[in-house]
């Protein structure tokens, strides 16, 4: 049977300066975080980074690659959720052209995962499309009339590579999340052009159940050996001591 097992150099060789890059999370939870740790430690720059938020306060995970100068953009909801970020946008070294609202960050993936040109979205008529509100934007953003009410045009997300964080995999790449991580990561698989997995545990093809399986093998390519659960949990735990999120009393 073939096998979507994969050393991480070698799923992550596919990611390389410039490129436009997907990683889950949500606010620090469900971060790929060996596969966060290989881009800090090979210093692959000039990234465009596609994200929920710009993840945990603290220098933790993808705050790295803030405070490293290696985001050169931010395709996101949130940039304020750590200070690395905030700094780098601030000083005018992380391009955000615009914010999304995050329903709207989600459907804009889930419509580059199947194949459409874009959504139209309510959501921040009249706000969001005001004159000058975001200075980067190329253009006014684009709006339809649809019976009788104004709608925004917004195009479809796709990235190069797509990094997700799930529980379990399999060889074949079906994966089962826990919890917060399941999130919109099968829509975020499916609007990568190559998706890496990184998971807790590797079981064998039938361990996990049918109904569990969260994302389908056919939108994975690579499957790679994170942290076991256990010390995942000491990660975090240690770093919420740390920023006085959790009392060891």
């Amino acid at each position: 049977m073939f096998s979507k097992i994969t050393n991480i150099d070698v799923a992550m060789s596919q990611v390389g300066a410039g490129s436009v890059v997907m990683i889950s999370e949500f606010v620090g939870a469900g971060e790929p975080l060996c596969c966060i740790e290989w881009l800090q430690n090979n210093g692959v720059s000039n990234l465009t980074l596609i994200t929920n938020t710009a993840g945990m306060p603290g220098g933790f995970g993808k705050a790295k690659l803030f405070e490293n100068g290696q985001i050169d953009r931010l395709i996101g909801s949130h940039v304020g959720t750590t200070l690395e970020s905030t700094t780098q946008y601030l000083n005018d070294r992380l391009l955000i052209k615009e914010f999304y609202p995050m329903g709207t960050w989600a459907e804009k993936i889930r419509a580059g995962g199947v194949g459409l040109g874009g959504v139209l979205v309510p959501v921040g008529v009249g706000i969001l499309d005001q004159p000058g509100l975001f200075r980067q934007l190329d253009g006014a953003k684009r709006k339809v009339e649809l019976d009788g009410r104004d709608y925004l045009l917004e195009a479809a997300i796709t990235a190069d590579v797509s990094i997700i964080k799930g529980y379990r995999a399999d060889p074949m790449g079906n994966v089962e999340f826990r919890y917060t991580s399941t999130q919109n990561q099968k829509d975020m698989a499916m609007a990568g052009r190559y998706t890496i997995v990184e998971v807790n545990e590797i079981v064998e093809v039938g361990d996990i159940p049918a109904e569990r399986v969260g994302c389908p093998g056919v939108f994975v390519d690579a499957v790679v050996q994170g942290k076991p659960l256990q010390t995942q949990h000491e990660h975090y735990r240690t770093h919420w001591i740390k920023t006085g999120r959790l009392s060891t009393v």
